[in-house]
């Protein structure tokens, strides 16, 4: 059976729109039944889909013609590919051998920038070129091949892009909007119109084949259910599109719901795996909307919290913190992931190349909210969201600012669960770790997630390494992660994830935010040890930490703090106390209890790995990190300050011993007296009493 012949069975020639094709197919006149089909698709009007080509009149960005011109001299994601495009060879094979270079590729993301620069200049050449990779990429992979491979479905090894997860990133992401880019134009021939309409075919009777489900991650389930619903929807004139569409609306339905707590985060608890998800159900909405289909109650509310919650976390720079698997995402930049590949540009909106601005866009669009609109203009309409904190304790993200101008200051907590299995893989051990921005600039950072498992030394040691509690802005254990099972007999299988914070209390006020919350990520050590962490914000620009390691047993106690790419000074007269500089702020790392009390500097070590944060993927730079070290037995404390210089001071008020501390605490206009027990604590100073809260 030819191809055309394919396609032709594939059809529901009873629709009526298809009269034509029909009547055509009954003459055994296939090549007219095609130019009809191809003449149906080019100016069919519904179903509605996200956009139209009105929508591509106002876009224009010189930058999206150089890449283009790059693609199409198959100069791809940092590699010159050569002139017969290989679908199949893996560029960065030499290097780290990264099978997400391989991926990237097949989810061909690279041709938003053939699509934007058609419609943008008007050139055949890039929809020529659109059609060549097109039908290049059917020919080496052929979607009959791998339909029915039970395995497929499994995550590795990657055997070819029919993984349930990269068919349907290139179908909601590429093959569909890309449809109304390059509809009209003369260079998609018969033999291309012929590819594509079967290829989109392949991928949904793909997705119905194969579906992730939980099995591996849950933001893999939300792009295959909205891909599968949006094949459903959008190309009623398959024979099968109802089947399609029936089991796509269902597992949507369930999903959206499913993967999101009540505050409307998703899952896997890092905000760029949120961003995927909660756009592939965002797209799912609008076009269940634009086509009256019913969407359940929890629908939209649940899409709202979860731009909510992405709103909350934004920092005063219009960047989101990069905790979890993340790289930088900002609101300002042309795009907002700005990652070689495998980045999280993956929707596209035929008005605007970043991802996270365009969503705040839509939202603000489908709600009328001005908070959302603020951002997504960059602060230059709407009304800045009015409030100022934000203690998600299902999802363990606690956020405070002092406004949400560029230069205010912010900080987050987390206390975010890790569960066990797969399901939880773009979660770190990470509990207590904490940020600072002042005034736009960041202090204290996520280190971001760098590369993922499936590379080869070293690449892989740093992979372990940005995944490590070693990474981030808390205390380790015995040179252990959080989580980790390492004693015989305790579990059947080690290095088990099992982490979950406990938070004892949340408390904001005009002069001071609290966060007080422990976890258990050391409690599978042969003897255990229990970490509880308050920080306290004495605004606008002291931070009391207060580390607790309580158990039993002698250990080694690192305390890291990662601080941005700056400059890193010792403090005159204080061996422990460092300065940090970056643009024009300064800020004092001061510990206060020096007694068995050591430390260390590094930025960009190698051996150990130690002092890097990568903003993109597959990118890394130094920045530095002091770590405070203790060995003993518990109970063992950490009581370190941070000062923004000019902010006030912090000083020790009387003795101190691991289970009491008093200081006292001056800010502008205010000196307060803090004292923390092992169990509870009180703040007292002009008309402040605040007192911790009973937990157990």
């Amino acid at each position: 059976m030819s191809d055309l012949d394919a396609l032709l069975s594939r059809l529901d020639l009873d629709r009526p729109e298809l009269a034509a094709v029909r009547r055509a197919v009954e003459k055994r006149n296939n090549d007219g039944a095609l130019e009809h089909l191809v003449r149906h698709f080019r100016q069919r009007q519904t179903p509605a889909y996200l956009f139209d080509e009105t929508a591509f009149a106002d876009f224009l960005d010189p930058e999206v013609v150089a890449e283009a011109d790059r693609v199409c001299e198959h100069r791809i994601y940092g590699y010159d590919l050569g002139p017969d495009l290989d679908w199949a060879r893996n560029a960065n094979e030499a290097e780290a051998n990264d099978i997400e270079w391989m991926c990237s590729l097949w989810r061909q993301n690279f041709w938003h920038s053939l699509a934007r620069a058609y419609r943008m200049t008007g050139n055949e050449k890039y929809a020529l070129e659109f059609a060549a990779q097109l039908k290049g990429f059917l020919a080496r992979w052929p979607a009959e091949k791998y339909r029915d491979e039970e395995t497929m479905a499994t995550a590795w090894p990657v055997k070819s892009p029919w993984r349930p997860i990269d068919t349907a990133i290139r179908t909601y992401t590429v093959w569909l909007p890309l449809l109304y880019y390059f509809r009209a134009s003369p260079s998609l021939d018969r033999e291309v119109w012929v590819a594509y309409l079967n290829g989109l075919h392949d991928h949904a009777e793909f997705l119905c084949r194969h579906y992730t489900d939980h099995r591996v991650c849950p933001n893999w389930a939300a792009m295959e259910s909205s891909a599968l619903f949006q094949l459903g929807v959008m190309l009623p004139e398959f024979r099968n599109a109802h089947e399609w569409l029936d089991l796509g609306y269902r597992r949507v339905v369930h999903e959206v719901r499913y993967q999101f707590d009540n505050d409307g985060v998703h899952l896997e608890r890092t905000p760029v795996y949120h961003l995927v998800a909660i756009n592939a159900f965002l797209q799912a909405y609008r076009v269940a909307v634009a086509n009256g289909l019913p969407v359940p109650p929890y629908m939209r509310p649940t899409l709202e919290r979860g731009a909510e919650f992405l709103m909350h976390l934004v920092k005063p720079d219009l960047s989101l913190p990069m905790v979890g698997d993340a790289d930088r995402n900002s609101l300002v930049a042309r795009k907002a992931d700005t990652s070689l590949y495998e980045g999280m540009n993956l929707t596209l909106d035929p008005r605007d190349t970043n991802e996270l601005r365009a969503f705040f866009r839509t939202m603000a669009e489908l709600t009328n909210r001005a908070d959302f609109r603020h951002l997504a203009s960059g602060r230059n309409e709407g009304t800045a969201p009015r409030a100022k904190h934000a203690a998600l304790r299902d999802s363990g993200f606690y956020v405070f600012r002092t406004g949400w101008a560029p230069g205010d200051s912010y900080f987050i907590v987390t206390g975010t669960h890790v569960g066990r299995g797969v399901s939880w893989c773009h979660s770190d051990a990470d509990a207590g770790h904490f940020e600072i921005n002042v005034g736009g600039t960041d202090v204290l950072i996520d280190s971001g997630r760098y590369l993922y498992g499936s590379v080869r030394n070293p690449w892989l040691e740093y992979h372990r390494y940005f995944k490590s509690t070693r990474a981030h802005n808390t205390v380790e254990v015995d040179g252990e992660s959080m989580g980790k099972t390492t004693g015989k007999g305790f579990m059947t299988t080690q290095n088990v994830r099992a982490l979950r914070p406990f938070c004892h209390d949340v408390r904001t006020t005009d002069g001071v935010d609290i966060v007080d919350i422990s976890h258990n990520g050391y409690a599978c050590l042969p003897n255990p040890v229990f970490h509880r962490r308050r920080v306290m914000w004495f605004k606008p620009g002291i931070w009391i930490v207060d580390d607790l390691l309580t158990g039993t047993g002698a250990h080694r106690f690192d305390l890291h703090f990662h601080f941005a790419p700056g400059e890193l000074t010792d403090e005159a007269g204080d061996v422990h106390a460092r300065v940090f500089r970056a643009q024009r702020v300064a800020v004092r790392l001061q510990p206060l209890l020096l007694n068995g009390l050591s430390s260390g500097v590094a930025a960009g070590q190698e051996s150990p790995i130690q002092g890097w944060v990568s903003y993109g993927y597959g990118e890394k730079v130094p920045a530095p990190v002091v770590t405070y070290t203790q060995h003993g037995a518990a109970p063992v404390r950490f009581l370190t300050a941070l000062t923004v210089d000019g902010s006030g001071s912090v000083a020790l008020s009387g003795p101190a011993s691991p289970s009491e501390v008093s200081l006292t605490v001056k800010t502008t206009g205010r000196t307060r007296d803090l004292r923390l027990a092992l169990d509870n604590w009180t703040i007292d100073g002009g008309p402040e009493h605040l007192s911790s809260r009973r937990t157990d």
